[in-house]
């Protein structure tokens, strides 16, 4: 008897996860790639407060900018880079799956992981640079 395809089959199965397909772009000199789960990204409103969870350490979050998305293997990835109250800085991202993945991407496609550490020599300067990037970034597509 022929083998067909399972409603419930997922098209993903056997696909590694989308965070060793990305190829995040340079921001700064010296870089080192990480790879990591973020368990948690909390964000309160009402208390204008964010924070990172990994493991069983918090991180409160100083500084967050929104960069554009990325394309990398196919796959689009949205980033943000974030200041943490404890001096370092990560690039963080997360998959965005193309509509028609959605309902069968698990958990894959809404856990943020840490991209990468970022060392820049100017924190200030740095966070200036990359919010006009943002900024610029968003003209060109509303135009």
């Amino acid at each position: 008897m022929a083998s067909s395809k399972q409603p419930n089959e997922n098209p993903l199965e056997g696909i590694t996860h989308p965070m060793f397909q990305l190829d995040s772009p340079r921001l700064t000199r010296k870089e080192k790639s990480l790879k990591q789960e973020v368990d948690a990204y909390l964000v309160s409103d009402v208390r204008d407060t964010a924070r990172i969870q990994i493991g069983e350490k918090n991180h409160d979050i100083k500084n967050a900018i929104d960069l554009p998305d990325a394309t990398s293997g196919g796959l689009t990835f949205k980033m943000r880079v974030v200041h943490l109250k404890k001096g370092p800085c990560y690039l963080l991202a997360r998959w965005k799956p193309d509509r028609y993945m959605r309902r069968n991407t698990g958990g894959l496609s809404q856990k943020w992981f840490i991209e990468k550490r970022l060392f820049p020599p100017n924190r200030e300067r740095f966070f200036e640079r990359m919010q006009a990037r943002a900024e610029e970034a968003q003209e060109a597509s509303e135009s």
